[in-house]
């Protein structure tokens, strides 16, 4: 008994070692790009270290915030997720009200304090993977009922995602959906349950994105057509950096793009620079520090003690994987563009603290102390965490 428990100390150890180990490789290597990226821009507005100094800051912040979410457990949040839920309504909402809620480009996410942005819908992110954790953690290793709890959790996501809409942010909306919807499944959802939700709102809201926000629209006929001009220029400047950095890259800060030829070098598509001055094989290895990420997260989530905990490592690394696929896809040309930063890497303070404070959720899952086995009698009826035992039948 002492060995299984010792073993599972030991996969949980080795599990937060590497993923301590990589986010902060990633974020190192977001230091050095968003500085290369911006020294210029900042430069020429007076002082070149001016986004690098924020991201320092923004760093200091998210450490805190990396440590706070790893010494706490993280299964005292169970018991918060309503009033959680409410408070993530209301920053959503507020960043709407003049005066309140500060404007950039046309959109509506970003609320002023003590001389900062904080986006609410970043903190949307690991709030909901929360709050949706505890909700279907609730109906432990059973199928998901209908009206009690698949219709309760879709409407949870669709007035969140109703919230970041109105910004208008739809990239980070169906990055959110994307992540609650397969929470849902895997947290019991019925398929036909999940084929009626899925025909009942993913048209309509496509249909909505399209005709009513021609923002969108723009993007999608820009990013079709190819075209090197207008909405299509970030794009195509974007193919421009990495074609030039061939097999191993211009050099570090050596890149022109950032020279004023790619708009948004230091956020959004800093993934160009990194393949400009790195080259292929700088990006391969970014990619490759993700895939790692992804796979400890995994593995976190076959060895978490409790169903709520297991949803909550699926939860952080399918936003984080999902995230940085979105980005590095939009980067390379191979979807429209969405507005979403590569996590850990991109400038932006919310972005940047809200990623450090998921590692801190998963540091938190690893030091729960390993249970002894409970024998029992039946086959699990979902393989997620010790609570997908049907506890009756345990001997």
């Amino acid at each position: 008994m002492n060995d299984c428990i010792n073993e599972k100390r030991h996969i949980l150890k080795s599990i937060r070692d590497r993923i301590i180990a990589v986010s902060m490789t990633l974020v190192g290597l977001g230091v050095v790009l968003v500085y290369s990226a911006s020294c210029v821009k900042a430069g020429n507005a007076g002082f070149e270290l001016t986004y690098l100094k924020k991201q320092l800051i923004w760093l200091s912040v998210g450490l805190l915030a990396l440590l706070f979410m790893s010494v706490i457990n993280i299964q005292k949040f169970k018991k918060i997720a309503i009033p959680l839920f409410g408070l993530i309504v209301i920053m959503l909402l507020a960043v709407l009200i003049p005066g309140i809620g500060t404007k950039v480009n046309g959109a509506s996410r970003w609320l002023r304090f003590a001389g900062f942005n904080i986006q609410p819908s970043e903190v949307a992110k690991i709030g909901m993977i929360i709050v949706m954790s505890s909700f279907l953690a609730r109906f432990g290793g059973k199928s998901l009922p209908f009206f009690k709890g698949f219709v309760p959790a879709v409407i949870m996501t669709a007035i969140v995602l109703g919230c970041i809409m109105l910004e208008p942010d739809f990239g980070t909306s169906a990055l959110i959906g994307a992540v609650m919807g397969s929470m849902i499944v895997v947290g019991g959802a019925k398929l036909w349950h999940t084929l009626i939700a899925l025909t009942g709102t993913i048209p309509p809201a496509a249909y909505i994105a399209i005709t009513k926000m021609d923002y969108i629209a723009s993007r999608i006929q820009a990013w079709h057509a190819g075209e090197k001009d207008g909405k299509g220029y970030q794009i195509w400047m974007s193919k421009v950096a990495l074609g030039s950095g061939g097999l191993t890259g211009m050099g570090l800060g050596e890149g022109v793009s950032k020279l004023y030829y790619l708009p948004e070098a230091h956020t959004d598509f800093i993934f160009a620079i990194a393949g400009q001055e790195f080259g292929l094989i700088g990006t391969c290895v970014i990619i490759l520090l993700f895939g790692v990420l992804v796979y400890e997260g995994i593995r976190l989530v076959k060895h978490a003690p409790s169903k709520f905990t297991a949803l909550i490592a699926y939860g952080i690394t399918s936003i984080i994987g999902l995230q940085a696929v979105f980005n590095i896809a939009v980067v390379t040309a191979s979807i429209p563009p969405k507005g979403i930063s590569l996590p850990f890497i991109s400038f932006g303070g919310s972005g940047l603290c809200v990623a450090l404070a998921m590692i801190g959720a998963l540091v938190s899952i690893t030091r729960i102390e390993p249970e002894i086995p409970v024998k029992v009698d039946v086959e699990p009826v979902l393989e997620l965490g010790n609570e997908s035992y049907d506890k009756r039948n345990v001997a």
